[in-house]
Order: structure tokens, then sequence, then C-alpha cells
């Protein structure tokens, strides 16, 4: 600490002769020669200053300990203007800065936070993926039994489109693929939420609605990834 500054904190405790404290600081703001005694009495009043704090402080129930010094993190009373261990001044301003920082490290570091914030995007298109390969599998693999209830309810014949349809079960597996990859190639997540929502629609028309769970899982991952934030 600065001869400056105990002279500050003398003169905030009312310590000390205040005529001969203001006279020894300006003579340090004019940088006008200091002398020995007067570097002597400041000490020796900045001693008898902490020793009073560290004195009253213990005489202080636990309760009203309610904060601590942003620098040394010792307990001190509410009411304290500067720590009686390090002699750092407690204003306002470094207050709210520590308590600033100390949001931001338990935002940035705290493991549960991260889990549920770290590429969640990603986790949800492998599910949506995973929601519509399936069911357009199953879909295709049972091509002909559908087609054949279709037209037993419906006196329609669309065999002829079985072909047709096998072409777009395989493009729809295809985007969920595609999706995947996507979501773990591009480093962008905005990007990669703008290309999701697109794929997310052309899963669901190329499947003909039946991959409607996986369309909907990877438009909700789009959107996850369009309002990801980097901290």
């Amino acid at each position: 600490m600065s001869l400056l500054e105990k002279i500050e904190n003398l003169l905030d405790s009312n310590i000390g002769d205040s005529s001969r404290l203001e006279h020894i600081k300006k003579s340090i703001t004019e940088n006008k020669k200091i002398y020995n005694s007067d570097i002597q009495y400041v000490e020796e009043l900045e001693t008898k200053r902490i020793e009073k704090i560290t004195e009253n402080s213990n005489k202080h129930h636990p309760d009203d300990v309610v904060i601590t010094c942003w620098k040394c993190e010792k307990g001190l009373v509410q009411s304290s203007k500067f720590c009686s261990f390090c002699g750092v001044r407690q204003d306002q301003k470094d207050s709210k800065f520590i308590q600033e920082l100390s949001r931001r490290v338990r935002r940035e570091y705290n493991p549960l936070k991260r889990i549920s914030n770290f590429q969640s995007y990603q986790v949800l298109v492998v599910i949506g993926g995973l929601a519509g390969i399936i069911p357009i599998l199953i879909a295709t693999s049972n091509l002909d039994r559908i087609l054949e209830i279709i037209e037993f309810y419906t006196d329609r014949d669309l065999s002829v489109f079985i072909d047709g349809f096998r072409t777009l079960g395989v493009i729809s597996i295809g985007l969920c693929f595609f999706a995947v990859v996507v979501s773990f190639v591009i480093k962008k997540s905005k990007k990669v939420g703008r290309i999701l929502f697109f794929l997310s629609f052309m899963i669901l028309i190329f499947s003909l609605t039946v991959g409607i769970a996986g369309f909907a899982i990877i438009l909700f991952a789009a959107i996850t990834a369009l309002k990801k934030r980097r901290y």
C-alpha cells in the first residue's frame, strides 16, 4: 500500500492530526520532499488504525460478518470501508466488479451449465436423425404391405409407384444422415441452424410425413443452434 493510500485511510478514519496529514498528502501530490519524520508518523498511525480495526472486528458477533474483502477474501462487517487485513478500499465500484466477475466465473466453469449447453443441438440432431431413419426404414421395408392396405381401403392401386416411394425413402434417410454429419462438421452454430432448418422440412416432404418425429426434433435442434450463445 502506498503512503498516499495510507494517508487517505487515516483521513477517512479520522485518525491522527488531519492538518498534518493533509499537508503530507499535498506534498506527495505536488512531488515535494517528504521528511522521514512524516513517513514514520503516517506508518505509526496506520499501524494503530489496523490494530484498532482488527480489535473492533473481533468484537463483532460472527453473524455481523456478512461480506468478504474482494482482494484477500477475509471476513468483514458490512459497514467496513476498508479491509482490516490488507487495507484495500471496499467501495461500491469494486464490489460490483467482483460480483460480476464471480457471476461470470460461475457461468463459465459450472459443470452442469456447460454440460446442458455444450453442443446441445448436436445431441438433438442425433436423436432426431434416429427418430426419422427408424420409421422410414420400417415403412420402406414393409412398403408392399402398406400399399396393399391402402388399396384395400381406397381401391387405388399405388403399386406402380413403389420404386418412387422407395427412392423417396432412401433420399429421406440420406437427409437424416446428412443432418447429423452437418451438425458435427460445421462449427458455426448459426450456419448449422439454418441448414438444419431446411433439412427438417425436406425430410418431412421426402418421407411423406413418415419421418415427422425426426422432422420435429431436427427442427427444434435448428432453433437451438440458432439461439446458441458463445460465452
